[in-house]
């Protein structure tokens, strides 16, 4: 008896030239993402639409008709082993410079590069594979994130893509328009890099209550967290579209939020006090400036991530200039020998570096 098992399975994107295009035996989609364990896999939902109209026998809808089709999923949990998939929820290019070791340098871009997601699970008897790809994806919201003791991760919260095509090998259906013979299975390897640990991570700030001319380590950080919201709007319009999914899918309103759950602890000008003064403060420095952020995790000698807010480091009172703000720090009672609080911050902008010895042109952008 065919069965798939959970534990077979494979996941990879490719960068598409045009919104949703169908695969062709030119299309590939062979990027990693890094280590994770699972996945919400974006198949369709339909809204089938329900009509309650001349039943004179129960009340129970009398009809229903086909609706509009919408896929969404998410990948949680993405150990990172290099900085390729950092981009998705950014930009639609990164800028490439050096020679060994290279930086890539994501500046956060209007448009986002829309992706094929391709997974393919596998039968435990290997006589039967099911391959799907998911066309015209666009990362709706996403988490960078590291706990102490764990390692840097990113998290795809919500990817929208316009549609599934699908191949299986046992028997074949060929239900139209959703199947498609050059739905293949991919080949995709993991680096063989470690991935970038929470004692590789510092984490400074410039602080209004402090100065902004003076950078401070933050030592006594437990998790952090970078939230960031595209607010993806996905269109349908009154045009031929037999499978009734979105024309388009077109980036909205961008957010960004930091938490970081920090203890109370005295350590040179940023003392216990600190996170409280400074919410008071709400970012006055004379003027409304804001705090610069910089998280940074060295894995060895050229070997980095970066994240930065605000992305030239230096906040300041003008228009797009701000860094940081504080909007809540509860400083609450509890049993733990060591009180702590959590800092949950807007953020204006974002701009992330990676330093590696991978030339640009590995990079899916």
């Amino acid at each position: 008896m065919g069965f798939y098992r959970g534990e077979r399975w494979q996941i990879s994107y490719g960068i598409e030239s045009s919104f949703g295009e169908a695969p062709t035996g030119a299309t590939t989609a062979a990027n990693h993402f890094g280590v994770f364990e699972g996945a919400n896999l974006p198949d369709p939902s339909f809204d089938h639409q329900e009509f309650w109209m001349m039943n004179a026998d129960n009340r129970n809808y009398n009809m229903a008709y086909r609706g509009k089709a919408a896929s969404s999923g998410s990948i949680g949990n993405i150990i990172l082993l290099d900085g390729e998939p950092l981009f998705l929820p950014l930009a639609d290019a990164i800028t490439h410079s050096g020679s060994n070791p290279y930086t890539h340098t994501i500046n956060e871009t209007i448009n986002l590069k829309s992706i094929r997601l391709v997974c393919t699970n596998y039968a435990n008897d290997d006589t039967d594979s099911l391959t799907r790809w998911f066309v015209g994806g666009k990362v709706n919201s996403a988490t960078y994130k590291c706990d102490s003791g764990g390692m840097l991760m990113m998290s795809l919260d919500d990817i929208q893509f316009k549609m599934p095509y699908f191949v299986d090998m046992s028997p074949t259906s060929s239900l139209t328009p959703w199947y498609d013979a050059d739905a293949i299975a991919q080949t995709v390897s993991l680096p063989t890099t470690e991935p970038y640990y929470f004692s590789q991570g510092v984490i400074k700030m410039k602080i209004p209550v402090i100065g902004v001319g003076t950078q401070v380590t933050i030592p006594s950080v437990r998790s952090f967290s970078i939230s960031v919201s595209n607010s993806l709007i996905p269109k349908y319009y009154i045009s031929t579209n037999t499978e009734k999914v979105p024309y388009q899918i077109y980036e909205g309103r961008r957010t960004y939020r930091l938490n970081m759950q920090v203890d109370l602890i005295d350590n040179g000008s940023f003392d216990k006090d600190t996170p409280f003064l400074e919410l008071l403060n709400q970012g006055m420095d004379t003027t409304l400036k804001g705090a610069a952020v910089e998280i940074t995790f060295t894995r060895g000698t050229n070997d980095l991530i970066q994240f930065l807010t605000p992305s030239d480091g230096s906040p300041d009172a003008g228009e797009e200039q701000q860094g940081a703000l504080i909007m809540s720090a509860p400083f609450s009672i509890s049993s733990e020998g060591v009180v702590g609080v959590t800092m949950s911050m807007k953020m204006r902008d974002l701009k992330v570096i990676v330093i590696d010895s991978l030339a640009g042109g590995t990079y899916p952008v």
